[in-house]
């Protein structure tokens, strides 16, 4: 298993372009999303009322973030090959159980998006936007294109704090300690289809009967590290296997 894994990760990394940065690389991200929200958040005239269009607008991405990971990135659909290629042949064969920690910056260019999703996520926002603004009024289209954006920024930061290596303080902080241990086992070649699909935090997990865990909303969004509240179907398939695995 560890020679297989390491030789497909020279292979991908070969072809990685030699001026690829992933400091660049997120750089981009967050700073288009950044000028994004400012720009939005700037084109509201009368708040109040229209920024509790951030709840809904937070909610529907973390859903559709849940409904994309498990029917695209998982299983082939044809018009979104290239999604499905890059998450489940790439992506869970680069990170597995194993080994799911990155050496270098190089290697954020398997965890971030490509750069020019950010401009797509965007555009996706901006029409929800705008058929919120239909019903609720401009300000609260713009609020919705805020918290639509900032949604998949904290995916960002979340997705790439999974791959990061063993750090005590990324084991304290709460709801980034949740999603490490959840991304871990969802990494098991066994589950990955199945369970922790969330990045964000795991309510669409919780709401639609993939979490991993056995407990309530709470205890599933700051489970933590703890792995003695397992469904007993994912504990059968787990084995032993503890979080965090021993050190590379």
């Amino acid at each position: 298993m560890e020679d297989r894994l390491q030789q497909f990760r020279a292979a991908y990394q070969a072809k990685i372009s030699p001026l690829y940065n992933g400091w660049l690389h997120g750089a981009w991200i967050f700073g288009f999303g950044a000028v994004f929200i400012a720009w939005c958040a700037s084109r509201v005239e009368n708040g109040g009322w229209a920024w509790l269009s951030v709840i809904p607008a937070l909610l529907v991405a973390n859903l559709g973030e849940w409904w994309l990971h498990k029917n695209a990135l998982h299983r082939r659909i044809d018009a979104l090959r290239a999604l499905w290629h890059r998450h489940t042949i790439e992506h869970h064969n680069y990170f597995t159980e194993a080994r799911m920690t990155v050496d270098s910056q190089r290697e954020y260019r398997i965890i971030l998006f490509p750069p020019y999703a950010v401009l797509g996520i965007a555009l996706i926002h901006a029409l929800f936007g705008g058929l919120w603004a239909l019903v609720f009024g401009a300000d609260a289209g713009w609020a919705w294109m805020v918290g639509g954006m900032a949604h998949y920024l904290l995916y960002e930061v979340l997705h790439t704090a999974a791959h990061l290596p063993e750090h005590p303080l990324l084991a304290r902080l709460p709801l980034v300690n949740t999603l490490r241990r959840n991304h871990w086992v969802h990494h098991h070649q066994a589950l990955m289809a199945d369970v922790n699909l969330n990045l964000t935090p795991p309510f669409a997990d919780w709401l639609m009967g993939t979490s991993d865990l056995d407990r309530s909303l709470p205890g599933v969004l700051f489970n933590g590290y703890r792995m003695d509240r397992l469904k007993p179907a994912v504990a059968r398939r787990l084995g032993e296997a503890r979080f965090p695995p021993p050190a590379n």
